[in-house]
């Protein structure tokens, strides 16, 4: 049995079959053992999140942008299709893009496929339609939370009962969502980048986001190496429950998030928002 994995070579999406067993990480299956069910939900959900992440690359960078562009482009390519009853999203048209929307295009996109896959349909009409991006407040309603400032998205995980966040790397694997912070500061001050995990490389790590133009590459939905003596802080977010997804019309505001442009919080706050307990396990 084996997991897709995505990989990047230059500016190429390169959609490779790697081994199971992942350095002592992640899954682990002997030679013709049977995954366990939970193995099976992480390699299928990979599956569909690597799969959106090439479609969204067939487009090209398409340029990174924080602006009013960005956000309507993203609102916009995803549209409510009732014969489906699901949305269909146009990868080509979330253009230009920044970090937080790039990774949830992705997921909700792999949620698309996830759910279609083999006649799931385990999300419902007002799950999906809740699940929609739009122009609302940070805290408000899935993309709202997902957006804020802080951990939004693990905190959009958490309240779903869809995964678990960590901070130990070496738990982390492919398909992470990573929260990086770049200082100290959580909340109003931070400077942060939200991503997905592609592999650990040691002293570095290999991850796919929209990110700013630099280094010779162009800005926009792309492949970046970061130096992980320059992350002061990271959360890592696992998809473990993909069809808690079908939960999210329950979400409503989250003040705590929606504040997050007001105040600077702790890192012991930010933790326990997103559920993760003791020493960060």
């Amino acid at each position: 049995m084996m997991v897709v994995a995505a990989l990047s070579m230059g500016s190429a999406v390169v959609a490779t079959a790697a081994p199971m067993q992942m350095r002592g990480r992640g899954l682990k299956a002997r030679p013709g053992a049977a995954l366990t069910a939970q193995q099976q939900v992480y390699a299928d959900w990979w599956r569909a999140l690597q799969e959106a992440i090439v479609e969204i690359h067939k487009g090209g960078a398409g340029g990174y942008s924080t602006q009013d562009a960005a956000h309507d482009a993203l609102a916009a390519a995803f549209v409510w299709n009732e014969r489906l009853r699901q949305p269909v999203f146009n990868a080509r048209g979330a253009r230009p893009s920044f970090c937080s929307g790039a990774v949830y295009a992705a997921v909700v996109s792999g949620l698309i496929r996830w759910d279609t896959k083999n006649g799931r349909r385990l999300i419902g009409k007002e799950a999906w339609q809740a699940l929609l991006p739009q122009r609302v407040a940070d805290g408000v309603g899935p993309w709202g939370c997902a957006n804020a400032n802080g951990p939004g998205f693990a905190v959009l995980v958490h309240r779903l009962g869809a995964g678990v966040s960590f901070t130990d790397w070496a738990k982390a694997r492919p398909a992470d969502v990573m929260k990086i912070w770049w200082t100290d500061k959580i909340g109003r001050s931070e400077r942060g980048h939200l991503v997905i995990l592609v592999r650990d490389e040691g002293e570095k790590v290999r991850v796919w986001s929209s990110n700013m133009a630099g280094g010779g590459a162009a800005g926009g939905y792309g492949f970046k190496t970061f130096a992980k003596k320059d992350i002061k802080r990271v959360l890592f977010t696992r998809i473990t429950n993909p069809a808690a997804f079908n939960n999210a019309a329950k979400i409503g505001e989250d003040a705590w998030l929606g504040s997050l442009l007001q105040q600077d919080v702790s890192w012991e706050e930010c933790k326990r928002r997103c559920g993760v307990m003791g020493n960060g396990q």
